[in-house]
């Protein structure tokens, strides 16, 4: 069996995304539905419900009231944050652990990095036209899950991979692909497939290291910027680095300045500090 098959050997083992969460972000489709039946499907999960009502109750949602049951909590955030709730509760069970120990990222470091390119993202869709908020926040927190299941497969082949970026002065994730057969943001992107998102998610997340990133749909050109700013911030820096650059006119079509990514940059930092619940999940 090749190193490939037995990667994506993986997929046919690939725990669900909880069905709890899917249930919930089926339901808040419809403009209508009631904090009631939001309550009665999210019970089920008790991760979900205790970080609904720890995360309710962080600096970061800024509420005007401290938060006591589900149902009161559920009525006072809004669908919006829910869904940003949803997502990081229900996804953080991937990122425990060492799981990008391959890619010499200390224990909690790949979800420091996908919780900051997430908030990247919310901050970013202030001049990126026709990306929905929510969207933005699930793709850029999921941005690099191929990273969780490939690691191993990394780590074993890390001296190879490291010599080639070296030699042919390629992107570790060039060299990822060439040596493994995949990389980190394919693998993700079928991953995604797997979980039934939505199919702008999966190419966002599959193109994020794209050098044409920029020049395809308004969410993937987000989600690779976001990941780029994030990681020249020096939040999440592994052994692929910035993995590869960005090219195009992306910032000219967006008529977006240097001065906007500063700015938001310079309210990353004071957000991730107001985003502590969401890192401790």
């Amino acid at each position: 069996m090749s190193r490939l098959d037995e990667i994506l050997a993986l997929l046919h083992h690939l725990p669900p995304f909880p069905k709890v969460a899917a249930r919930v972000m089926a339901l808040l489709k419809d403009p209508d539905v009631t904090a009631h039946q939001l309550a009665e499907v999210i019970r089920f999960d008790q991760a979900i419900t205790a970080n609904v009502l720890k995360i309710c109750n962080a600096a970061y949602f800024s509420l005007p009231r401290k938060v006591n049951s589900l149902d009161e909590g559920l009525v006072v955030i809004g669908h919006d944050i829910l869904k940003e709730i949803i997502i990081a509760s229900s996804s953080a069970r991937f990122y425990q652990g060492a799981v990008g120990a391959g890619y010499w990222l200390e224990e909690g470091e790949m979800w420091r990095h996908s919780v900051a390119t997430a908030i990247m993202a919310k901050l970013l869709c202030r001049h990126i036209r026709d990306v929905d908020a929510g969207s933005a926040f699930t793709a850029a927190l999921l941005h690099d899950i191929g990273k969780r299941f490939l690691s191993g497969f990394v780590a074993d082949e890390y001296k190879s991979i490291a010599e080639k970026v070296g030699t042919e002065q390629c992107s570790f994730t060039e060299a990822e692909r060439s040596l493994l057969g995949i990389d980190h943001a394919a693998l993700g992107g079928m991953i995604l497939g797997k979980w039934e998102f939505d199919p702008p998610l999966v190419e966002a997340v599959r193109e994020h290291h794209s050098a044409t990133a920029l020049d395809m749909a308004p969410l993937t050109a987000l989600v690779a910027l976001s990941n780029s700013l994030v990681i020249s911030m020096g939040i999440g820096v592994g052994a692929d680095g910035l993995a590869s650059e960005l090219h195009g006119g992306g910032l000219q079509r967006f008529d977006i300045t240097m001065e906007m990514l500063q700015i938001c940059m310079a309210d990353l930092l004071g957000e991730i500090d107001r985003a502590q619940e969401l890192l401790s999940i």
